[in-house]
């Protein structure tokens, strides 16, 4: 190890040394490292950016479309088919005790559920996952319905048709 007068003098004296002058060649070597650590940075900071591009496109390309196609909803039914369905559908149906709600649920692609019920109350039916059924249900209580279905990437057709408690 080369010892310099002056550290040796400013060890006696109590004193920590200075800092070292550097020669032409470790000014190069340090000129080099301060690149390179700027350099390692940069691209840590571009691939961030790469990264976070990336995810942002390719998550809008998988959904694109958040609905293509009919839905029609009026006082006695709540119809939809769809080409796309990837957001969440409802409507309020006004239903009477002895009424009957006529369900036909037919899904060829993606995943769809749907809830019907009462606001505040549990709900009459819910389905998760389903791909086709036909059914009826029976309302045992008057009040405002909510029909909600609620699809990723799907495709096909949901009916709900109100029947007077009084018709067959």
């Amino acid at each position: 190890m080369v010892r310099h007068r002056q550290d040796e003098d400013a060890a006696a004296n109590g004193m920590v040394p200075g800092p070292k002058r550097l020669s032409g060649r470790g000014k190069e070597v340090m000129g080099f490292m301060q690149e390179k650590t700027a350099l390692k940075r940069s691209l840590k900071a571009a691939g961030i950016c790469v990264m976070t591009a990336l995810l942002f496109l390719l998550t809008g390309c998988m959904t694109g479309k958040v609905f293509d196609g009919t839905r029609v909803s009026d006082a006695s039914a709540f119809r939809m088919e769809y080409s796309m369905l990837n957001r969440e559908e409802s409507a309020d149906l006004s239903l009477t005790e002895g009424d009957r709600l006529q369900v036909s649920l037919s899904h060829t692609e993606g995943h769809v559920d749907v809830t019907i019920g009462m606001e505040g109350n549990k709900p009459v039916y819910r389905g998760n996952g389903q791909t086709s059924a036909e059914f009826t249900l029976e309302i045992s209580e008057s009040g405002t319905y909510r029909i909600s279905v609620s699809g990723h990437l799907a495709k096909g057709s949901v009916s709900f048709v109100r029947i007077s408690g009084g018709q067959q």
